[in-house]
């Protein structure tokens, strides 16, 4: 079975800080609001009409991550990302408001019993208004090799190349996938590995080999000119000897 618990080796400590296990995202099939993400957008658009909530003055965007706990709360995880957080504070403060005045939450459950669970939304006033973005205001992260953009191929290879897997080896066919986020300054972090070995050592070989270095590191993704957050997600395989 797929390990769902949160793994995280990076300097969030608002996250190292929960006491409680917490799914790193919800299981497939399961909706964190009624009606999903279409039925959250929906609501936040009534109660920004309803508040008579204006667009901050200057174009904010901020990617968000918020807990859902069984008891149907809502929790902010507060993001380490603090250049983000500081050059969006008009939109931050807006958006806590409109999440505080939603109220169809739905809590995560594994087994049938309800589990504490994370979402994550790139927030904007375009969302916030209902205004539809067009592609061209959103760039993807870069990757840069020894000075030189690149893609997400080249990232993959440089993974494979720093990869040793000798002594990891095994009689059955093993895989996993990587997820981790690209902030605002392109830092590699808050990494999570879906089926996770049991081996601490292959653990932080597989952060270590995602993490930046002085040859390889990212350029930030941006919407409309503000730099923003972005989730990586990248399975990974190994065949049997």
């Amino acid at each position: 079975m797929i390990k769902k618990i949160l793994f995280l080796l990076s300097t969030v400590t608002s996250v190292l800080q929960i006491n409680a296990q917490v799914l790193y995202n919800y299981p497939k099939g399961q909706d964190f609001y009624e009606g999903g993400r279409k039925g959250l957008f929906e609501d936040i658009q009534q109660v920004v009409v309803k508040n008579n909530i204006k667009p901050c003055e200057k174009t904010e965007a901020l990617f968000m991550r918020f807990i859902v706990y069984p008891d149907n709360k809502v929790k902010y995880i507060a993001d380490d990302d603090t250049n983000a957080v500081e050059n969006n504070k008009c939109l931050k403060s807006k958006v806590l408001e409109v999440i505080r005045q939603t109220n169809n939450w739905k809590p995560a459950e594994i087994n049938g019993k309800k589990t504490p669970a994370m979402f994550c939304v790139l927030f904007s006033d375009d969302l916030l208004l209902n205004n539809k973005p067009d592609e061209e205001d959103f760039s993807k992260p870069i990757y840069i090799y020894k000075d030189k953009e690149s893609d997400i191929m080249k990232f993959r290879e440089n993974f494979a190349k720093c990869f040793d897997a000798n002594g990891y080896r095994s009689n059955a066919d093993y895989s996993f996938v990587l997820n981790f986020d690209v902030d605002t300054s392109g830092d590699a972090g808050f990494f999570y590995i879906e089926n996770q070995s049991n081996l601490e050592k292959f653990n932080e070989m597989v952060v270590k080999c995602a993490s930046n270095t002085k040859k390889s590191y990212w350029k930030p993704g941006y919407y409309k000119g503000v730099a923003i957050k972005q989730v990586f997600r990248m399975p990974i395989r190994f065949n049997a000897n």
